[in-house]
Protein backbone atom coordinates (compact mmCIF):
# COMPACT_ATOMS: atom_id res chain seq x y z
CA UNK A 1 0.00 0.00 0.00
CA UNK A 2 1.36 3.42 -0.96
CA UNK A 3 0.92 6.11 1.70
CA UNK A 4 1.71 9.75 0.82
CA UNK A 5 3.66 11.82 3.35
CA UNK A 6 3.02 15.55 3.42
CA UNK A 7 5.99 17.83 2.73
CA UNK A 8 6.55 18.48 6.44
CA UNK A 9 7.58 14.90 7.23
CA UNK A 10 11.15 13.77 7.94
CA UNK A 11 12.05 11.92 4.75
CA UNK A 12 15.60 10.87 5.73
CA UNK A 13 14.41 9.37 9.01
CA UNK A 14 11.55 7.43 7.45
CA UNK A 15 13.55 6.21 4.47
CA UNK A 16 15.99 4.54 6.89
CA UNK A 17 13.08 2.71 8.51
CA UNK A 18 11.36 1.63 5.30
CA UNK A 19 12.38 -2.02 5.60
CA UNK A 20 10.66 -2.23 9.00
CA UNK A 21 7.28 -1.11 7.64
CA UNK A 22 6.14 -4.12 5.63
CA UNK A 23 2.50 -3.10 5.18
CA UNK A 24 3.01 0.36 3.70
CA UNK A 25 5.34 2.24 1.43
CA UNK A 26 5.71 5.81 2.66
CA UNK A 27 6.06 8.22 -0.25
CA UNK A 28 6.93 11.89 0.16
CA UNK A 29 4.41 13.86 -1.90
CA UNK A 30 7.21 15.63 -3.79
CA UNK A 31 8.22 12.19 -5.14
CA UNK A 32 4.67 11.55 -6.31
CA UNK A 33 4.34 14.80 -8.26
CA UNK A 34 6.36 18.04 -8.05
CA UNK A 35 3.22 20.22 -7.80
CA UNK A 36 1.76 18.46 -4.76
CA UNK A 37 3.83 20.31 -2.10
CA UNK A 38 2.54 23.66 -3.42
CA UNK A 39 -1.13 22.73 -3.09
CA UNK A 40 -3.34 23.77 -0.21
CA UNK A 41 -4.87 21.07 1.98
CA UNK A 42 -8.12 20.86 -0.02
CA UNK A 43 -6.33 20.63 -3.36
CA UNK A 44 -3.87 18.08 -2.01
CA UNK A 45 -6.65 15.80 -0.80
CA UNK A 46 -8.49 16.03 -4.11
CA UNK A 47 -5.31 15.48 -6.15
CA UNK A 48 -4.34 12.42 -4.09
CA UNK A 49 -7.84 11.00 -4.56
CA UNK A 50 -7.61 11.61 -8.31
CA UNK A 51 -4.27 9.77 -8.38
CA UNK A 52 -5.79 6.74 -6.67
CA UNK A 53 -4.35 7.23 -3.19
CA UNK A 54 -6.47 6.38 -0.18
CA UNK A 55 -4.55 8.13 2.59
CA UNK A 56 -2.32 11.00 3.68
CA UNK A 57 0.08 11.38 6.60
CA UNK A 58 0.67 14.94 7.76
CA UNK A 59 1.86 17.12 10.62
CA UNK A 60 -0.71 19.71 9.51
CA UNK A 61 -3.36 18.75 12.07
CA UNK A 62 -5.00 22.18 11.62
CA UNK A 63 -6.58 20.86 8.42
CA UNK A 64 -8.89 18.87 10.71
CA UNK A 65 -10.26 22.15 12.10
CA UNK A 66 -10.80 23.82 8.73
CA UNK A 67 -14.12 23.23 6.90
CA UNK A 68 -12.53 23.67 3.45
CA UNK A 69 -10.23 20.60 3.58
CA UNK A 70 -12.75 18.74 5.76
CA UNK A 71 -15.34 19.01 2.97
CA UNK A 72 -12.76 17.50 0.60
CA UNK A 73 -11.98 14.76 3.12
CA UNK A 74 -15.69 13.90 3.40
CA UNK A 75 -16.06 13.65 -0.38
CA UNK A 76 -12.79 11.89 -1.20
CA UNK A 77 -13.15 9.41 1.69
CA UNK A 78 -9.39 9.41 2.25
CA UNK A 79 -7.93 8.36 5.57
CA UNK A 80 -5.80 11.12 7.09
CA UNK A 81 -3.26 10.56 9.82
CA UNK A 82 -2.51 13.96 11.38
CA UNK A 83 0.03 14.42 14.15
CA UNK A 84 -0.39 17.45 16.36
CA UNK A 85 2.48 19.34 17.90
CA UNK A 86 5.50 17.49 16.49
CA UNK A 87 6.13 19.33 13.24
CA UNK A 88 9.35 20.77 14.63
CA UNK A 89 10.60 17.44 15.96
CA UNK A 90 11.08 15.02 13.04
CA UNK A 91 12.30 12.11 15.15
CA UNK A 92 9.26 12.19 17.45
CA UNK A 93 6.92 12.69 14.47
CA UNK A 94 8.39 9.61 12.77
CA UNK A 95 8.14 7.65 16.01
CA UNK A 96 4.51 8.67 16.54
CA UNK A 97 3.70 7.53 13.01
CA UNK A 98 5.47 4.20 13.41
CA UNK A 99 3.84 3.48 16.77
CA UNK A 100 0.41 4.07 15.33
CA UNK A 101 0.83 2.57 11.85
CA UNK A 102 -1.05 -0.71 12.48
CA UNK A 103 -4.53 0.78 13.07
CA UNK A 104 -3.94 3.33 10.31
CA UNK A 105 -3.00 0.65 7.77
CA UNK A 106 -5.88 -1.55 8.95
CA UNK A 107 -8.38 1.26 8.43
CA UNK A 108 -7.10 1.91 4.91
CA UNK A 109 -7.09 -1.80 4.07
CA UNK A 110 -10.67 -2.15 5.33
CA UNK A 111 -11.79 0.85 3.25
CA UNK A 112 -12.55 2.95 6.30
CA UNK A 113 -12.29 6.67 5.68
CA UNK A 114 -11.71 9.26 8.34
CA UNK A 115 -9.08 10.99 10.39
CA UNK A 116 -6.61 9.75 12.95
CA UNK A 117 -5.79 12.86 14.98
CA UNK A 118 -2.84 11.95 17.12
CA UNK A 119 -2.02 14.26 20.00
CA UNK A 120 1.19 12.94 21.53
CA UNK A 121 2.05 14.23 24.95
CA UNK A 122 5.35 14.94 26.51
CA UNK A 123 6.05 12.24 29.07
CA UNK A 124 6.60 13.48 32.59
CA UNK A 125 8.93 12.07 35.20
CA UNK A 126 7.02 10.37 38.00
CA UNK A 127 8.28 9.95 41.55
CA UNK A 128 8.68 6.21 42.24
CA UNK A 129 7.27 6.66 45.76
CA UNK A 130 4.04 8.03 44.27
CA UNK A 131 3.85 4.95 42.03
CA UNK A 132 4.58 2.70 45.01
CA UNK A 133 1.76 4.32 47.00
CA UNK A 134 -0.68 3.70 44.15
CA UNK A 135 0.45 0.08 43.91
CA UNK A 136 -0.10 -0.32 47.66
CA UNK A 137 -3.58 1.23 47.36
CA UNK A 138 -4.49 -1.28 44.65
CA UNK A 139 -3.48 -4.04 47.07
CA UNK A 140 -5.44 -2.26 49.81
CA UNK A 141 -2.34 -1.99 51.95
CA UNK A 142 -0.68 0.90 53.71
CA UNK A 143 2.31 2.09 51.67
CA UNK A 144 4.82 2.53 54.48
CA UNK A 145 4.21 -0.91 56.01
CA UNK A 146 4.33 -2.57 52.57
CA UNK A 147 7.57 -0.75 51.87
CA UNK A 148 9.05 -2.02 55.14
CA UNK A 149 8.32 -5.57 53.97
CA UNK A 150 9.77 -5.09 50.49
CA UNK A 151 12.47 -2.47 50.83
CA UNK A 152 15.96 -2.88 49.46
CA UNK A 153 18.48 -2.55 52.27
CA UNK A 154 21.98 -1.09 52.15
CA UNK A 155 23.22 -4.66 52.54
CA UNK A 156 21.16 -5.70 49.50
CA UNK A 157 22.86 -2.97 47.50
CA UNK A 158 26.30 -4.15 48.59
CA UNK A 159 25.75 -7.87 47.95
CA UNK A 160 26.61 -8.71 44.31
CA UNK A 161 23.71 -10.01 42.27
CA UNK A 162 25.99 -11.05 39.41
CA UNK A 163 29.72 -11.60 39.47
CA UNK A 164 31.67 -9.08 37.42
Amino acid sequence: MRVPLDHNFPEPVLSCLEEFIPDARLLPIRHIHPDLPRLGDRGLLIALHQMGFRALVTNDYKMLRNPLPLAALCKTRLTVFAIEGLGDDPIRAAGALLLNMPPFVKAITNGQAGAFWLKPRNPRLTDPWALFKKAAERRQEEASSLYEQLKVTDEDLQSPIVRI
